[in-house]
């Protein structure tokens, strides 16, 4: 027993400690030679973007990107999250090593010349690159790859944003909208202190903003204003979100003629913005900073509230324009801007003194809802501006969550976490999309068992002992569905009554197609659907395993 369990902790730490130290310093080298580059370019083109050049210097950079990305990348460009998370939700990490290169190139080529995107994008990127393939080399395969996959995506943000718990909190939260991924927090804790030091050492530790506030203490005024801060960034996230989503309709996403004139276009209206709203170019550090100083010598409080929110969209036009017309990078930086900017607009338009706590709960609010990252917002303005502003930017970041709901910047972001049975069905549904979709009535089957609200507890446990589902219908007696029985609530209350204990949810159709069902298993969580037809009649039931069965079936027939 001793052996086995001496075994059992070498091989923890070895997989959870040695390997994670030995990529997290990897990643610290890969990270700072990254940001130099980034530096170099934007050093050469800035002085560019203070004259009518712009309108030449933007629109070749966006080529320039684009085709780094596309011809030899052999990838499409836009946010770089995305990327990170369809592999990690579909790939276990895995990706082309072209890719890996001159996706990192291509945003820095895109932020170098003044397109509007964050360094934390790429940083993701190339973190879960260098973890996936050095975890491979060091015989870590599978789900284990997976999260270290993960955890070195968060130990990149982490180090480039001098915020290394905002790396790994960051990691955890954005697979998902409403779930955590916990597994990836031990393996995060040593990759993301190891790539943070080497990272310091190389590029110094100067704060990526400058605070000056000495405050200690948020004041009444501060804790009730985050509350309405929040409501009011909670809509303005939602426009953010509509827009970018808008402009993903016109991004390119190969190399063609189509896409070379929607890049061109993209450069020119960005170059038009910048010309007039210079701040909304690059990264944006400099204007975060004169946010949080605001009533500094260079702070943005000389400002009216109309410059200022007027500053606000025009950085979210220019975002969205360059990450979908052809320039690559990341959206959590640029919603630190747009939150920091806009809260100084608001206690201007409301006629309050200035705050700094207020603009750092601010910019954690955006990142919260449009990030869906709640703990890495808070974290970051904690780490990067001031602690004091923790609660009012629990309190503003909780309530912009909440006000937009599922909605959010990323589309491959998931409600929750998915099963592993779920995972396999993630995964086939993704690689059959391409096929035609099947009808629920190919693939569900006949309802055998059924329960009526009036029914014994009972008969319920007896039914569930023979249909050996977790989930049962409840119908009315003329045969409708009105709700499903959960068997972990009957165990839980076996003495309730099966009216008291439906769950009232909304069934499939039988005219719905296959990936509905899919998602809709995803999403929930839950392993069994019910069918009915246009008049609400209960007609079959569906589980994941049918699903399972009906895509390998096409798959099979694909490689046949």
């Amino acid at each position: 027993m001793r052996i086995n369990t001496s075994i059992e902790i070498r091989t923890l730490i070895h997989k959870w400690i040695l390997i994670p130290v030995i990529i997290g310093a990897a990643i610290g080298l890969a990270e700072a030679a990254f940001v130099e580059l980034y530096d170099l370019i934007w050093d050469e083109s800035y002085p560019y973007l203070l004259t009518p050049a712009i309108f030449v210097v933007i629109p070749l950079g966006l080529l320039t990107a684009y085709s780094i990305i596309t011809i030899l990348g052999k990838s499409s460009p836009g946010s770089t999250t995305h990327e990170v998370l369809r592999r990690f939700h579909y790939e276990d990490g895995r990706g082309d090593a072209r890719n890996s290169i001159t996706s990192p190139i291509s945003s820095a080529v895109t932020m170098g010349v003044g397109g509007s995107a964050g360094l934390e994008g790429p940083s993701l990127s190339i973190g879960g690159s260098i973890s996936y393939r050095l975890s491979n080399l060091l015989g870590v395969k599978g789900n284990d790859a997976r999260i270290l996959f993960l955890a070195g995506a968060g130990a990149a943000l982490g180090a480039v944003l001098k915020a290394p718990l905002t790396g790994i909190l960051f990691a955890i939260e954005v697979p998902y909208r409403q779930d955590l991924e916990h597994h990836v927090f031990l393996p995060a804790i040593p990759m993301a202190v190891i790539s943070y030091l080497i990272y310091i050492a190389i590029l110094g530790q100067t704060p990526i903003f400058q605070f000056t506030s000495s405050t200690l203490f948020p004041t009444d005024l501060e804790l009730i204003f985050s509350v309405v801060e929040g409501l009011f960034l909670g809509g303005l996230a939602l426009a953010f979100v509509y827009v970018y989503k808008y402009a993903q309709k016109f991004a390119p996403s190969s190399f063609s003629t189509k896409g070379l004139l929607t890049v061109i276009c993209a450069g020119v209206l960005v170059a038009f913005i910048g010309y007039f709203e210079p701040m909304t170019l690059g990264v944006g550090y400099p204007t975060i900073s004169a946010s949080i100083n605001a009533t500094s010598l260079n702070g943005i409080w000389k400002y009216g509230a109309i410059f200022i929110l007027v500053l606000v969209f025009a950085k979210i036009i220019t975002t969205s324009t360059t990450l979908n017309g052809g320039g690559s990078g990341g959206l959590f930086i640029p919603s630190i801007f747009i939150g920091a900017v806009a809260s100084v607009g608001f206690m201007k338009a409301l006629g309050l003194p200035f705050s700094a706590i207020l603009v750092a709960a601010g910019a954690a609010a955006m990142v919260a809802a449009t990030n869906k990252t709640i703990l890495a917002a808070v974290a970051f303005v904690a780490e990067t501006m001031t602690p004091a502003a923790i609660i009012p930017a629990l309190l503003a970041a909780a309530t912009a969550y909440i006000l937009t709901g599922n909605k959010g910047l990323y589309d491959n972001q998931l409600d929750f976490s998915p099963a592993r049975t779920h995972l396999a069905l993630l995964r086939l549904s993704h690689k059959s999309e391409e096929g035609p979709n099947t009808l629920i009535t190919d693939v569900m089957r006949p309802a055998r068992f059924r329960l009526l609200p009036d029914d014994h507890p009972a008969k319920a446990f007896s039914l569930f002992s023979l249909a050996g589902d977790t989930a049962l219908p409840i119908v009315s007696k003329d045969g409708k569905y009105l709700g499903r029985l959960e068997l972990e609530n009957l165990v839980a209350s076996p003495l309730s009554s099966i009216n008291d204990l439906m769950i009232i949810d909304k069934p499939l159709k039988t005219n719905d197609e296959e990936i509905k069902a899919a998602n809709r298993i995803i999403q929930s969580g839950k392993g069994i659907l019910f069918v009915v037809d246009n008049d609400g009649m209960l007609k079959g039931v569906l589980r994941t395993s049918d699903l399972i069965k009906s895509y390998s079936k096409k798959i099979t027939q694909n490689l046949s």
